[in-house]
């Protein structure tokens, strides 16, 4: 069988399921193929005589004028082809969306004839889900996205729902058309994060969550990324998810975890966050061996100062011995009160005779503070101190435990000497 035109575009007019339409400009004549009434349920001859108004009829008051606008735009030559989309009643009285594409018949010169022609297509489950989807993204609480990573390393968003205006202060439009408005507002401390999560996510293909900051004319606030990758057979990867507002919960989490890391009364770290930081400085020095340096002070003879003049008092000078501390201490180091009047300087990249001078230049300090209790008596303070240093390149580790254990030990032993001193770890008497 020979494959004529005709046959060819009989076959290819059944696949797609497309109705044609033929239209007359001059004449107003139309023709329908059986197909285009059988988008709207009925027999081409239930629709005859078929006329142009048989259309107009047949569509949507609303979409009748959208139609006839860009029909003006394809006969005025500012669109490549009548395009749009109406909505057509059906037989059975709902409205069914129906694409609309048409152009000019040209003559064998290639002139236009006044011959419009064209198809019609039902859409109307894809117009449903879009518009399903459209809702569904007005009524979730963050930014639906879908996020595309090309094999040579392009990346793009296809997808982001309208809420990108309300996180980002940007549409949506913007933002597809250029993806990087958006990561311009990411925190410069957390966007080497991001890209390092991405990173790992199209690596193992594992889901992808990410907390971080974003700058924007409404302000800095924290938000959340979750979305499950997806790899194409040519190597692309594409992340459907969502990002939401997390910054009341965020910053509730960073204020608890504050807490639970600060002593109430002086405003210093507290022992857990001390051995926390221990623990992980000892990591570290054994992988590249660093050092550090440890002071252990003890206020001398603060149950008397509590007996003698109130735990008001003794508050106080707790409050103010702190404020002495971080007064003479560096930005790098870290202070901590661990127990009732005892407190430990942590001295990163410091050995053990610059950690003893630091101690000894603030025992010397504290000897010129005077102190003032609720009834206006006067009188002073001193404290005692144990200093130890840990090294990464030790040949013999040194647990956490042990490292305080020997810190208290040259503390204890400046009490034993009378108090009032600097014991270095190795002076012990």
């Amino acid at each position: 069988m020979e494959l004529t035109p005709e046959i060819r575009l009989k076959a290819i007019l059944e696949g797609t399921g497309a109705g044609t339409w033929e239209w007359n400009l001059d004449t107003g004549e139309v023709i329908y193929n059986p197909r285009w009434a059988d988008l709207l349920g009925y027999r081409l001859e239930e629709l005859q005589p078929v006329t142009f108004k048989t259309w107009e009829n047949l569509c949507h008051p609303k979409d009748l004028q959208e139609a006839r606008e860009a029909l003006a735009r394809y006969l005025d030559g500012d669109a490549p082809q009548f395009d749009c989309v109406v909505r057509m009643l059906h037989k059975c009285g709902d409205w069914r969306y129906i694409h609309t594409r048409g152009t000019l018949l040209t003559d064998d010169q290639g002139l236009d004839t006044r011959w419009l022609m064209g198809t019609h297509l039902d859409v109307t489950r894809e117009k449903l889900s879009q518009h399903q989807m459209e809702q569904l993204a007005k009524s979730l609480p963050g930014i639906i996205y879908t996020f595309v990573l090309e094999p040579d390393g392009r990346y793009y968003f296809s997808y982001l729902s309208d809420k990108t205006w309300d996180f980002y202060g940007l549409t949506a439009e913007d933002c597809l058309a250029d993806p990087d408005k958006i990561f311009n507002l990411i925190h410069p401390d957390d966007l080497p994060r991001v890209h390092e999560s991405i990173a790992v996510s199209a690596e193992t293909l594992e889901e992808w969550v990410c907390e971080y900051r974003v700058l924007t004319k409404s302000g800095s606030y924290w938000l959340k990324g979750v979305s499950r990758p997806e790899k194409d057979p040519d190597g692309r990867i594409s992340w459907h998810g969502m990002t939401i507002n997390i910054d009341t919960q965020k910053n509730l989490e960073l204020e608890l975890e504050q807490l639970s890391i600060t002593d109430e009364l002086t405003g210093l770290y507290n022992r857990r966050y001390m051995l926390r930081k221990l623990q992980e400085s000892v990591v570290q020095g054994e992988r590249y061996g660093d050092t550090f340096s440890l002071i252990s002070l003890d206020i001398d003879f603060f149950k008397i100062i509590n007996d003698s003049y109130g735990h008001p008092t003794g508050d106080a000078v707790l409050k103010r011995f702190a404020d002495i501390i971080e007064s003479s201490t560096r930005k790098s180091d870290i202070v901590a009160r661990t127990g009732g009047e005892e407190f430990i300087i942590f001295m990163p990249n410091t050995g053990l005779s610059e950690a003893g001078q630091v101690a000894e230049s603030l025992r010397m300090a504290l000897q010129t503070e005077s102190f003032i209790s609720d009834e206006g008596e006067i009188f002073s303070i001193t404290f005692s101190a144990g200093v130890v240093n840990w090294s990464g390149s030790d040949t013999q580790s040194t647990s956490v435990r042990d490292l305080l254990s020997a810190c208290d030990q040259s503390l204890y032993a400046a009490k034993r000497s009378g108090r009032n001193r600097i014991v270095a770890d190795g002076d012990e008497e």
